[in-house]
This record gives C-alpha cells, sequence and structure tokens, in this order.
C-alpha cells in the first residue's frame, strides 16, 4: 500500500482523502473514511496531523461547502416547473477528473468519483429542502449542474398522451414537413399546438400507428397515436379540456380516448401491425364493365401480391418488394366510369397502386386483370382491426 501521508501532502482535503477508499466500506460518509485515514496515519508516524482546509483542496475546491449557492442556481433555474421527481447530475472540469483518477490509481482504484459523491450529496440536500423525491430512473426533472461554470441545464421529461384521430380533410399531412415550423397545418399540429400551450412545452411529436396520404381521409374507428409534449413545464393536465380543445377548433381532425402513458407506448404504437379496410372511388377513362369488375374483385380476394416501393414514396423509402395479403375486396356500387370498393388489406398495402398497378411495380393489380388503366380518384380508411391478429 502506498504511503497514505502522501495524500495529505499533495493537499487534499479529509473527505477527497476518504473518497480514494470509499469503495472498501459501506455506511459510511467519505468524510469519516477521512477522518479514519487521518486517525491511521497519526497513529503509524506518533505526529499530529493537520487537515487540509476545503476550500484549498486541489480536487474538490472546496465544493461540499458551496450546497447553498447551488441550490439558489438550480431552484432559480426551476422556477415555473411542475415536478414530483428529480435527478441531479453534474460536470467538472477534465483536469480535476483526470487528478482524481490518477491519485485513485495509486492507490489500487478503489474509490469513487467526485462527480458521482456530488450527485448523491448534493442530490440529496436539494430534495431535504424541497420535499421532492429522488427517481433515478424516469425522473420528471433531470438537473445537470456545471460546476465549472456554476450554470445549469434542466431536461424535463416529456409528457406522453395516448389516443385516436380521425382526419376529415384531403388536404392535410400527418406530421409538420419541419418540426420547428408551424407554418403549414398537419394532424400533428393540430393535436399539438393545445398541447404546447397547456403543458408550456418546448415542443411536441406525433407517433402514429402508420400513416394515410395527405388526400386521405381516416374515419371509421380512427388511428391510434402518442403525442410527446417535449420539456413541459406543465406536467398536470385536463384531458377532457384537451380534447375540447383540439376538436372546437373545427380543422378537420377530431380526438378520443387520451389517456396519460409513457415513452414506452410509442414503440408499442409505431410497431402495430393491423388489417385495415379502406373504401376507394375508382376511375376509368372509358365506361366500367361490371362483369369484369366482377371477376376482378373475385380474383384479389384472398389473394397475397407483390409490392415493390411505388414510385411517388422511392426518395424516403428503401427500394424493396414486400408481400401484402388482399383479404377480400367488395364492389358497393358502380356508375359509369366510376365504381365504390371497399378493400381489406394487410397492415402497409399501397392501396393506389393496388389499383393503378404503378407501372407494373405491383403485380397483381387491379388495373391489370382488369385489363384497363385504373386509378384512385378518392380513398378514405374506414376501419383499423386492432382486435384481430
Amino acid at each position: 500500500m502506498k504511503d497514505l501521508s502522501r495524500l495529505l501532502q499533495q493537499g487534499l482535503c479529509t473527505r477527497c482523502i476518504g473518497r480514494v477508499f470509499a469503495s472498501i466500506d459501506t455506511g459510511l460518509t467519505n468524510h469519516e473514511r477521512g477522518r479514519m485515514i487521518l486517525f491511521s496515519i497519526k497513529a503509524e508516524t506518533g505526529m499530529p496531523v493537520q487537515e487540509n482546509e476545503e476550500k484549498k483542496c486541489p480536487v474538490c475546491h472546496g465544493i461540499f461547502t458551496e450546497f447553498e449557492k447551488y441550490y439558489e442556481i438550480v431552484n432559480s433555474e426551476l422556477s415555473g416547473y411542475e415536478y414530483r421527481t428529480i435527478l441531479i447530475g453534474s460536470r467538472f472540469p477534465a483536469n480535476i477528473m483526470e487528478m482524481e483518477a490518477g491519485i485513485q490509481e495509486e492507490y489500487g482504484s478503489l474509490g469513487e468519483s467526485i462527480k458521482k459523491e456530488f450527485n448523491r450529496e448534493f442530490g440529496k440536500f436539494f430534495t431535504a429542502i424541497t420535499g421532492r423525491e429522488a427517481e433515478f430512473e424516469t425522473p420528471d426533472i433531470n438537473i445537470l449542474v456545471d460546476t465549472e461554470y456554476d450554470s445549469v441545464n434542466i431536461q424535463a421529461r416529456s409528457v406522453y398522451i395516448r389516443g385516436t384521430y380521425m382526419k376529415f380533410r384531403r388536404d392535410l399531412p400527418q406530421t409538420r414537413w419541419i418540426h420547428d415550423s408551424d407554418m403549414h397545418e398537419s394532424v400533428e399540429s393540430i393535436i399539438g399546438e393545445p398541447l404546447k400551450e397547456m403543458t408550456r412545452s418546448h415542443n411536441y411529436y406525433l407517433h402514429a400507428a402508420g400513416r394515410e396520404d395527405v388526400d386521405v381521409r381516416m374515419l371509421g374507428n380512427g388511428r391510434e397515436f402518442v403525442i410527446e409534449a417535449y420539456s413541459p413545464s406543465i406536467r398536470q393536465i385536463d384531458l377532457v379540456n384537451l380534447r375540447d380543445r383540439i376538436n372546437n377548433q373545427n380543422l378537420g381532425v377530431t380526438v378520443s380516448d387520451l389517456t396519460l402513458t409513457d415513452s414506452t407506448s410509442v414503440k408499442k404504437v409505431k410497431m402495430e401491425m393491423h388489417y385495415k379496410t379502406y373504401r376507394v372511388i375508382v376511375e376509368c377513362e372509358n365506361e366500367l364493365d361490371p362483369a369484369k369488375l366482377e371477376n376482378t374483385k373475385k380474383y384479389l380476394s384472398g389473394r397475397v401480391i407483390y409490392q415493390r416501393t411505388p414510385i411517388r414514396v422511392m426518395r424516403r423509402r428503401a427500394d424493396i418488394i414486400r408481400e401484402r395479403k388482399i383479404e377480400t375486396v367488395d364492389l358497393l356500387d358502380i356508375s359509369g366510369k366510376r365504381a365504390t370498393l371497399e378493400i381489406t388489406a394487410e397492415s402497409g398495402t399501397y392501396i393506389k397502386e393496388l389499383i393503378n398497378g404503378d407501372g407494373g411495380r405491383t403485380d397483381p393489380s387491379m388495373s391489370s386483370i382488369y385489363g384497363n388503366n385504373l386509378r384512385v380518384s378518392e380513398l378514405d380508411v374506414v376501419n383499423i382491426h386492432r382486435s384481430e391478429k
């Protein structure tokens, strides 16, 4: 074992000496360990031992005597935040961390870092004054204290709300093109702006179970989603009030079944793979032949089709071939050059391409079986079969 008196000679305060051996025993503070080491040095040398002043310690510089100062800084930054649980973190200058690691390595690397002790002890100090609780997994507030510049960074945990939405417009994208822009309406902004106002959050993000095209309505039982309020000041909100604020905008989007949830719901919602039923108005350049259309829908019902990534989405999708099952195709109405169909298909089926064939990239398609070019005039999602596997 190295000469313990060298720790004193290097100017370390009692706490920092004790921290060098923090892992050897539990139930003691580092200051208590340091006192025991000083007693051992005195017993071994028979000479009086003088504790080094904390303010002059080359490692901590007396930071553990400055909790009142850091409390005031943190408390000021937290003004306006609603929270119940916290987690304290810290940043120390690199040279201090390197110096401490070098000292501890000389004595067998049995200690803990100054960051770890500061986080623990200042956390206790802060919670004792405020009555808030420490939470190590999902705190409402993460507090990062920069001890070099005496500054604080506050990160509030996002608030997540799950629900379903319906969309009644054919000119509305699901998400904003730029997440920091409110220049264009979207399903995301129509839901997110009232939430942002109520939670006083910095931003918001929509996570949905799939998406419909801009010109496709989402009807029936609605699409499941999670809306995330990013870095909110207010955590407890009235979900009935939020629902009414969203719906009463009369912007073509309504929400229902709102519940508070957590971040794990985002993955669950985005991973959901349900069959969907669509109502499609199909057009042809010529009068539609009822018999040929009947044969076409019978041929496709229950069939697996192959869809190469559509040309219209290739810039944002991998160019691969997907197998998708068409469960049923029902002919609801036919009049002249237009027909109304109801199609139930596997999640991820490109319905527009199922109809038009996308230049042969979808095979078979309704156009290829019918023998003429067909196109989608209007498309609605009318049911998402969430209870079915």
